[in-house]
C-alpha cells in the first residue's frame, strides 16, 4: 500500500515504479526528467520520506564555479555522515572517492539512495563531472546490491542526450527512466481539492489556462481567494511567483537560451504554429541553425509537433503547448494595468480563451478518445488545411483531426468551443462546417469516413443543424 501526503497526488504509477526498483537485489541507476517546477524533486523526497529510506541529496547550483560545487558536495557528505574531510578537494574524482569511503563505512545493508538533483548544472564545461560520475557508477555502485542512484534535471534535452542516450562512459548504464509529466485536469482538480479549494470544473480549466499542470504553480494557489484573484496575485503582482518566471525559465534550462526565447516569442503568439522553415524565415536565419533549440524545446515539453494529414514529415508544425508561456505572451508581457478580475470578463479574454481551451483539448487527447470510446484504437493527431489555388476554389482549415490508424479509414474532426452557455449551431456556422468536410473529402479523394465531434463546456443544442452534421458532443466534465 502506497502512503500519500495531503497534497501529493497523481504519481502512483511513478511511486509503484520506484517501489519495484527498491525491491531489486542489485543496484539501480535511475534518470528522472521533466519540465521545470513540475515536481521531480518533491517526488523523490516524498518517496524517500514515506518509505524511510536513507538518502543523501546533492543539488547543482546554477552558474557557479566547479570548486564551489565540489565544496558544497563535500559539505553535504560531511554533515550526512558526521565526519570531516581533512584535505581540500578540488576534483570531482576526489569528491566521489570521499563519498565512496563514506558509504563503505555504513553497516546497514538496506537500500541507500544517492540523489543528484539539477545534474546539468553540476556538469559545467570541462568540469569532468559526468566522466567521474560514470566511473563512480561503473567501478563502485554497480557492483553493490544496496544503492539506488537517482539523477534528475529540468533540462530535458540534456538528460536525454547526455545521460539517458549517452554515447560515452554512461552508455547503457541507466537502468530506469522516469518522465515526470505535468498534471492533467483530473490530477489538478484532485490537488486543488486536497489543498481545500472548491472550484467548479470551468474555474479549474481557467486556472489551467494560466498555470497548466505545473505542480509548483498550482501549490501557490490560495483557496481563500477566487481563481481570478489567484491569477492576479501570482502573475500581475510585482511579488507574484510568476511575474518574472518567464524571464528566468529558459536561462535556467538551456546554456544558450537566446534562440529558445526568440522561437518561443514567435510560437506563443501564433496559435496555429509554424514549420521550421517558416520560423527560420521569420528570424532571418538558416533553417539548420534552429534545429537544436527547436528539438530542445520539444524535449522539454514547451512545444509540440503536429504533422499535416497526408503529407510528409517535412510539413511538421511546431506549436506552443505550454500553458503558462502562452498566457505570459498574451497577458503578462504587455504589462497592462487593468486588474485581472476586469480583464477576465472582457471580449478579448473570451476570444483568447477559445484558443487556450483548444490547447487544453490537444493536451488531453487521451481523455477525448476515452469519451469517444476509442481509447484502445491506435490513432494519430494531425492538423490539415487547403489553400485555394484559384479564385474559384474555397479553402479550409482543420486544427485537430484524429486519424484512426487501424485500417478503418475513420477520421474524427474535433471542434472545440469554449462557450459560457449551451452552444448553438446556426445556419451560417453549419455551412462553414459542411464546407470543411466537403473540401477535405474532395482533396483526399473521398477516402475517409468522417465524424464531426464537438467539445464544449455545457453541450450543444440539439437543433436541426446539430442533427444534420454532428456525430457526437463531449462535455467539459469528460476531460476530468
Amino acid at each position: 500500500m502506497i502512503k500519500r501526503f495531503l497534497v501529493f497526488v497523481a504519481r502512483d504509477n511513478n511511486l509503484i515504479q520506484m517501489d519495484e526498483i527498491i525491491k531489486r537485489k542489485d543496484s539501480s541507476f535511475v534518470a528522472i526528467y521533466g519540465r521545470r517546477r513540475v515536481g521531480k524533486t518533491e517526488f523523490v523526497r516524498h518517496f524517500c520520506k514515506i518509505n524511510k529510506h536513507f538518502v543523501i541529496e546533492f543539488t547543482g547550483k546554477r552558474k557557479i564555479k566547479k570548486r564551489l560545487q565540489i565544496a558544497s558536495f563535500v559539505d553535504i557528505i560531511e554533515r550526512t555522515f558526521s565526519i570531516k574531510q581533512k584535505e581540500k578537494l578540488e576534483e570531482w574524482g576526489e569528491a566521489f572517492s570521499f563519498l565512496r569511503d563514506s558509504i563503505e563505512s555504513m553497516k546497514s545493508k538496506k537500500k541507500k539512495i544517492i540523489f543528484i538533483d539539477e545534474l546539468p548544472w553540476l556538469d559545467s564545461w570541462k568540469s569532468g563531472f559526468l566522466e567521474e560520475l560514470a566511473y563512480f557508477w561503473n567501478n563502485f555502485l554497480s557492483s553493490r546490491e544496496d544503492i539506488v542512484l537517482i539523477v534528475c534535471g529540468s533540462a530535458a534535452s540534456y538528460m536525454l542526450k547526455k545521460v539517458i542516450h549517452n554515447k560515452g562512459p554512461l552508455h547503457g548504464r541507466v537502468t530506469d527512466i522516469i518522465e515526470m509529466k505535468q498534471f492533467d485536469l483530473t490530477a489538478t482538480k484532485e490537488l486543488l481539492q486536497k489543498q481545500g479549494c472548491r472550484y467548479s470544473n470551468k474555474s479549474i480549466v481557467e486556472l489551467y489556462m494560466v498555470f497548466g499542470g505545473v505542480a509548483k504553480y498550482l501549490r501557490a494557489i490560495s483557496c481563500s481567494k477566487t481563481p481570478q484573484e489567484n491569477i492576479q496575485n501570482s502573475c500581475f503582482s510585482k511579488t507574484g511567483i510568476l511575474h518574472q518566471e518567464y524571464n528566468d525559465l529558459f536561462d535556467s534550462l538551456f546554456s544558450n537560451a537566446k534562440s529558445h526565447y526568440l522561437l518561443m516569442n514567435l510560437l506563443a503568439t501564433h496559435w496555429k504554429g509554424y514549420t521550421q522553415i517558416e520560423l527560420a524565415k521569420l528570424l532571418n536565419v538558416p533553417s539548420s541553425s534552429i534545429n537544436i533549440p527547436l528539438n530542445e524545446l520539444y524535449a522539454s515539453s514547451f512545444v509540440s509537433k503536429s504533422t499535416k494529414f497526408g503529407q510528409r514529415k517535412r510539413e511538421t508544425v511546431f506549436r506552443t503547448t505550454d500553458c503558462f508561456s502562452y498566457f505570459h505572451h498574451k497577458w503578462i508581457k504587455p504589462d497592462k494595468t487593468t486588474s485581472w478580475v476586469v480583464e477576465s470578463r472582457s471580449q478579448s479574454f473570451r476570444s483568447w480563451a477559445g484558443f487556450a481551451f483548444e490547447n487544453i483539448c490537444y493536451l488531453h487527447i487521451d481523455k477525448i478518445k476515452d469519451a469517444l470510446r476509442i481509447g484502445g484504437v491506435p490513432t494519430q493527431t494531425h492538423y490539415w488545411n487547403y489553400i485555394p489555388k484559384s479564385k474559384d476554389e474555397i479553402g479550409a482549415q482543420i486544427d485537430m483531426l484524429i486519424e484512426h490508424t487501424n485500417g478503418s479509414k475513420n477520421i474524427d474532426i474535433i471542434e472545440c468551443k469554449y462557450y459560457e452557455g449551451i452552444f448553438t449551431i446556426d445556419k451560417a456556422y453549419k455551412e462553414k462546417l459542411i464546407n470543411k468536410m466537403v473540401v477535405f473529402n474532395e482533396q483526399t479523394k473521398f477516402k475517409y469516413n468522417i465524424r464531426l465531434i464537438f467539445i464544449t463546456i455545457n453541450g450543444v443544442k440539439k437543433n436541426s443543424y446539430y442533427n444534420e452534421i454532428v456525430s457526437e458532443d463531449i462535455l467539459l466534465e469528460d476531460l476530468f
